[in-house]
């Protein structure tokens, strides 16, 4: 059989920069050797895949992958490093990447469809075995207008409207990341063409009882691992370790899903790093919902503990893709972080109802920040960004979703840039969406002592129908909390050491019922 070579499409593009990846992370505590489950074994040399740089063993691992369907069992990647396209993992067996090998993307964009690697419509999946699944997502963008900046700016400044999509002017925190991201599509406007790269690296769609232990997701060509319409997942013991500066590489998305537990996961990339959603669509236009096995709806009983983030964006994010519900969701003793490159991270919490979703029932608890701009931003607005479902859709969400029953507990944030926001929405035909139930107990927080450059305006901004975001609105009156169309509100053992230039009242309020014990 002659060899097939992998053509890649933009060669030029996969340079690394100093600062693109986060370089301590602790792989020995999450990554360990694993022993061979029992049963017959597919290995994938055997089928003909050749570990060399450049041949393509897309048809062989495919192959090995359906034999290995047919009578249940286990597909070994063992002796090095596999290219291959798009391939798709089927019911009742283990994918075994041993320590030291892995499956690598191949950087032909037409050796894909909608995902690299991708678990549909099966039951009982594994993938497991200390090794790597690389996803070589350097060459599926543009190379970035700036190099990473690995020195602290020396102070926070932020768009007082959000008028322009990267940011400017250019001397804000907002446009001095956004300037460092490589995008798929012509963001600055120069008359490229925009690059259709596969909307997911690793996809879990329509799946249920799915387990994913022991494996590293490396350098994502857009979203990293998505779960999506499924049940009873399992991730742990996973890292995530992303070129940070490649747009859209979220980490860990959990859309229209149900009890997907998350435990012991290291995640370092450039888009936000744990997501959950509850989309009326797919991302790509050629994504068809009802291939699915499940149906979309609302992503319930999730749980993600000992989890740590590094993201230039926001760390644990509900949203903002939100038209079904969102209910019973925890978040306990993380991390999240931007230790080494500038400016901070984005947000640390960040819960946004935007497209009628109710978001009910979510705590976060035992939470460490470092280098987080904005510590929390929880946001009830009504973009409708997709229209709906049905005229009964219509007249339920056309007016916003709902965000209520919020606990956040026992969080240290250090080093951060600007307020926390809890803010509804009022728009100008005098409707209205109001936070509702939100405490916020034992709150440690301290400043990044940099140069505050402020433009608050009055009044705030509302921000009903654009994209919510903590560093979109301007600054904010206050330096702690500005919360606004909120009722039940319980801020308890408030702590936040403010810039030592700082002018502004740690709380204000508007339209609000606040109570500060």
């Amino acid at each position: 059989m002659a060899l097939k070579y992998d053509n890649p499409t933009f060669p030029e593009n996969g340079i690394i920069y100093e600062g693109d990846y986060y370089l301590d992370i602790p792989y020995h505590l999450y990554i360990n050797e694993e022993m061979l489950p029992n049963g017959p074994v597919f290995d994938i040399r055997e089928y003909g895949a050749v570990a060399e740089g450049g041949v393509l063993s897309t048809e062989a691992i495919q192959e090995a992958l359906d034999d290995a369907a047919k009578m249940g069992g286990t597909v070994v990647v063992d002796g090095g490093a596999y290219t291959s396209g798009s391939l798709s993992i089927p019911s009742g067996i283990t994918l075994f990447i041993t320590s030291g090998s892995s499956i690598n993307a191949s950087k032909d964009l037409s050796a894909f469809s909608d995902a690299f690697i991708k678990v549909e419509n099966a039951e009982n999946v594994t993938i497991c075995g200390g090794g790597r699944i690389n996803g070589n997502g350097e060459y599926f963008v543009y190379l970035p207008h700036e190099r990473p900046l690995t020195k602290p700016m020396g102070y926070t400044k932020l768009p007082p409207v959000l008028n322009d999509p990267m940011g400017r002017p250019e001397d804000t925190s907002r446009f001095a990341y956004r300037a460092r991201i490589r995008y798929a599509e012509d963001k600055w406007q120069e008359g490229r063409e925009n690059i259709q790269r596969p909307m997911y690296t690793f996809w879990i769609r329509g799946s249920r009882h799915v387990d994913i232990h022991n494996i590293i997701l490396r350098d994502a060509m857009d979203w990293s691992l998505s779960i999506d319409m499924s049940e009873d997942v399992s991730v742990y013991d996973f890292i995530i370790d992303n070129n940070r500066h490649v747009a859209n590489t979220d980490g860990i998305d959990i859309m229209s899903s149900r009890r997907v537990k998350v435990r012991h996961v290291f995640v370092s990339t450039a888009d936000d790093g744990l997501c959950i959603k509850a989309p009326m669509t797919q991302g790509h236009d050629s994504i068809n919902v009802e291939d699915s096995a499940m149906p979309m709806g609302p992503s319930e009983d999730i749980d993600i503990q000992d989890a740590t983030v590094v993201s230039v964006m926001n760390a644990f994010k509900i949203g903002t893709e939100t038209y079904f519900d969102i209910r019973n969701v925890r978040c306990t003793n993380c991390t999240f972080m931007l230790p080494d490159i500038y400016p901070g991270g984005v947000s640390g919490i960040s819960i946004e109802s935007a497209d009628g979703s109710a978001i009910e029932n979510v705590t976060l608890r035992n939470i460490t920040m470092k280098n987080i701009a904005c510590p929390v931003f929880i946001s009830l607005s009504k973009r409708c960004k997709f229209g709906f479902l049905s005229d009964e859709d219509r007249a339920k969400l056309s007016n916003g979703g709902s965000v209520r029953n919020i606990t956040i507990e026992n969080v240290e944030a250090e080093g951060m840039e600007s307020s926390c926001i809890i803010t509804g929405f009022k728009d100008e035909d005098g409707s209205m969406g109001r936070i509702e139930n939100v405490s916020i107990r034992g709150f440690e927080a301290s400043y990044l002592d940099n140069e505050e450059r402020l433009t608050i305006l009055d009044p705030i901004r509302e921000n009903v129908r654009d994209y919510p975001e903590s560093n979109a609105l301007g600054d904010m009156p206050s330096y702690g909390f500005f919360i606004r169309h909120a009722d039940g509100i319980v801020l308890e053992g408030i702590s936040i050491e403010p810039r030592s230039m700082n002018t502004r009242p740690m709380i204000v309020t508007d339209d609000a019922d606040v109570k500060e014990e």
